[in-house]
């Protein structure tokens, strides 16, 4: 069966089941690590090493919850949320944490926690 269309009200509820799991403690400690890890790094090789860290644990961590909606991957996933975020500026918010995650810069526990208040 062919997943629904994405809408704001879908998109919402997506991204705050998917953010609700980075602000868990075991998932935040994870995500940290990978930072940790990659800040004792010597600068120029700082972002890749986020990256290369970062990436596998947001995908895993995004790409179950992802799949019970229907969603293929985190890749596909993101673009058909991103594609109603200009609808919707707490879906863009959203899109917004997971990119900012995938990219080393994890949000804190508040901010993910704000975010999920927001989606109602």
């Amino acid at each position: 069966m062919a997943a629904p269309p994405m809408d704001p009200a879908r998109a919402k509820l997506i991204l705050k089941e998917t953010i609700g799991l980075f602000s868990l403690p075991e998932n935040q400690q994870k995500l940290m690590a990978a930072v940790a890890e990659a800040n004792a790094a010597p600068e120029e090789q700082r972002a890749m090493i986020k990256m290369q860290k970062l990436m596998p644990i947001v995908t895993e961590l995004a790409g179950g919850k992802l799949a019970e909606f229907g969603l293929p991957n985190v890749m596909m996933g993101v673009m058909q949320i991103q594609m109603v975020a200009g609808q919707d500026p707490v879906v863009a918010e959203g899109v917004g944490l997971l990119t900012q995650a995938t990219m080393g810069n994890v949000p804190d526990p508040a901010a993910l926690e704000a975010f999920v208040a927001k989606c109602g």
